[in-house]
């Protein structure tokens, strides 16, 4: 797969002035981030948006930035910052399509300036303009062996392997669908690749596909770590056969709108440098959640599915893997679920793979 590299410069400096608190003086910083769009141009990408955004600890702000066609740059500034290090995520968009992404870490200093290099990687589309990244050739055409990796994000419920697994083969007898998992409660990508269990599983299963999914929170919080272990759980599976994917679960309810799309970036980033298709169950949450508010998807902790949650999860997950609607399926992972509410989560499904699609 061929890939376009551009660099996104950013360069920290302290504010004019110090702010007084107490007895203690304490300064803010600026974080101006600048940018050039060149190199996209060049190859064809008609840059629309561009949104950065910042985390630190608790602190999260996004920024999209100001486009300048007559410089082809695009540049902002974030403002009132404490001093410490920022995780850097940046997306780039054409339209509503997310055509690069990258993820970097700064330091602000008070007093001192900085420079930051991230390195945004583009793919280029093919086909439909509606697709983000073609994935479509990493799915094996005969797809019956299929394991999950995680947490109780997967298992909650009865577990997304068992319920996507019997929804595939309701729809379609002859794809004698499999799917297993190996779950831990609150696991992250770095304990299963340390556990033998999981690891032996993936070298003894004949799998044709392994779907990893993070501890929610790592993506954002600790990304340079859900990369490391989503690569070495990448060699495990590819050197037993299998083709890795991406469970790419909700955010937490709390911090739905800001959290997703630190999560995008940071799957988007590690699918395209493994190789490794996303499916983005959180898009097909996004969707529900904005079509139908009332409908609820989280338990009372703001985290873990309730059986709609599980139902649309696997919805999205038998769209993306088989490339088949799942609307109009009779089979449902819970009696509690009215017909209409899962000709709704069905149709949420499809229309996240016709937007999100392979």
């Amino acid at each position: 797969m061929k890939l376009f590299k551009m660099i996104l410069a950013l360069t920290i400096f302290t504010l004019i002035g110090c702010q007084q608190l107490g007895t203690e003086i304490q300064q803010t910083c600026e974080l101006p981030v600048s940018l050039s769009l060149q190199p996209a141009f060049e190859n064809g990408f008609n840059v629309t948006q561009v949104r950065v955004t910042i985390t630190k600890d608790d602190f999260t702000n996004s920024l999209y930035l100001t486009i300048d066609d007559s410089t082809n740059t695009a540049s902002g500034t974030f403002s009132e910052l404490q001093p410490g290090i920022y995780t850097i995520y940046v997306e780039v968009y054409e339209d509503d399509l997310v055509i690069a992404t990258g993820s970097g870490e700064g330091e602000v200093i008070a007093g001192e300036t900085t420079t930051v290099l991230i390195e945004l990687v583009f793919v280029p589309l093919t086909g439909n303009l509606e697709i983000i990244v073609d994935w479509s050739y990493l799915i094996p055409d005969l797809l019956q062996r299929v394991l999950f990796i995680g947490n109780s994000i997967t298992y909650y419920n009865g577990g997304v392997d068992l319920h996507t697994m019997n929804l595939a083969n309701s729809i379609d007898s002859t794809l004698v669908t499999e799917c297993a998992s190996v779950t831990g409660g609150g696991w992250t990508l770095e304990q299963h690749f340390n556990s033998p269990i999981t690891i032996q599983t993936i070298q003894e299963g004949n799998w044709d596909m392994v779907i990893l999914q993070e501890m929610t929170s790592r993506p954002v919080t600790d990304p340079e770590l859900f990369y490391e272990y989503a690569t070495l759980l990448d060699s495990v599976i590819t050197e037993a056969g299998a083709q890795t994917a991406f469970f790419f679960s909700w955010p937490f309810e709390s911090v739905f709108d800001e959290m997703i799309e630190q999560q995008s970036a940071a799957y988007n980033y590690i699918g395209n440098e493994l190789d490794a298709p996303v499916i983005p169950v959180a898009r097909a949450w996004q969707f529900s959640r904005q079509q139908d508010p009332e409908l609820e998807l989280f338990l009372e902790d703001g985290n873990h599915p309730n059986v709609h949650g599980t139902y649309l999860a696997c919805c999205t997950f038998f769209a993306f893997l088989w490339d088949e609607t799942p609307v109009g399926a009779s089979y449902v992972n819970d009696i509690s679920i009215t017909e209409d509410e899962a000709l709704f989560l069905q149709n949420i499904a499809w229309e996240t793979y016709e937007v999100y699609g392979l």
